[in-house]
């Protein structure tokens, strides 16, 4: 039997609020009320799922209070069985460095040696590949050596980002998800990609990690949270571990910096429209000290 879900659908005339594409100003505006997919796949709709009606509700406030004259809105309920045929009418394979991301209808018939192709079908979960934050988290991934690596994926969504980690040579990947049904999709991805012996899924929460968990962190969240989180985020990193930090709208990147920068320093920084994606290296105090002391 198909679910149902909250939805929020805002429909605006007007290509950008601000400095941010209307539709990119739409998901900051409802961020804090935890949506778990977006729907793009008409013009000027963006159409957004949420777990409960309240949060749906107060998204639909926040985005009224924010953005009421330029957008109109309007809340129901939708089944989720036509998900697949609605975006397998736009979903494409692309190309993000030498990583292939196809839906199952676009599978490419010949690619190059060197290319690594991640099968990832449409769901109810963010990860398609098709948005700026998850390919600049795919092409900071392959600026590291992951041969041998533990990573982990904070909020894996369709679970893309875990998969492309041990396809480029990591040992393995724990994916982290705090909605079951993101975690259900991500299963599909591991499977239909043949990695389930090196890619483990779990719902549950980033504070509830160990401290020191891999020695690679992926966290395509938002600016946001990247800086709420923080204190939790930089525990999980073993010492000159990597950090990827994607979902950073560029007028949030000087409030991450401040941050991290305090025991990281940046080895990678891509931007794409107004996102920006950097890799960080976790910096042993110690060692800097010691450096520094050598002159």
């Amino acid at each position: 039997m198909a679910k149902r879900y909250p939805v929020l659908d805002v429909y605006t005339s007007v290509d950008m609020i601000g400095p941010l594409s209307w539709s990119d100003a739409i998901a900051v505006a409802v961020d804090d009320h935890t949506p778990f997919a977006v729907d793009e796949t008409q013009p000027n709709l963006i159409r957004i799922y949420f777990s409960s009606k309240n949060a749906c509700e107060a998204a639909n406030l926040a985005v009224s209070e924010l953005h009421g004259s330029l957008v109109r809105t309007h809340t129901h309920w939708l089944s989720d069985e036509d998900w697949p045929s609605r975006s397998q009418a736009c979903l494409q394979a692309i190309k993000v460095g030498r990583i292939i991301v196809a839906p199952p209808w676009d599978i490419p018939e010949s690619s190059l040696t060197t290319d690594v192709l991640l099968e990832i079908r449409p769901a109810l979960g963010f990860g398609s590949g098709h948005h700026a934050t998850t390919r600049l988290a795919l092409l900071a991934l392959q600026e590291l050596n992951l041969n041998g690596r533990e990573v982990l994926d904070l909020g894996t969504g369709s679970g893309i980002l875990a998969i492309a980690s041990v396809k480029l040579g990591g040992r393995h990947a724990l994916g982290i998800d705090r909605d079951p049904d993101a975690i259900q999709s991500a299963h599909d991805s591991v499977g239909d990609n043949d990695v389930t012996d090196r890619v483990e899924l779990r719902v549950g929460d980033i504070a509830d990690l160990s401290p020191s968990a891999a020695s690679v962190v992926v966290a395509n969240l938002t600016g946001t949270a990247l800086v709420d989180m923080s204190p939790v985020i930089e525990t999980l990193i073993e010492p000159e571990g990597y950090l990827v930090l994607t979902g950073i709208l560029d007028f949030e990147e000087s409030k991450i910096t401040d941050v991290y920068l305090k025991r990281h320093r940046v080895i990678w920084r891509a931007t794409e429209d107004e996102w920006v994606g950097l890799l960080l290296q976790r910096q042993d105090i110690t060692h800097v000290t010691r450096l520094y002391l050598q002159g």
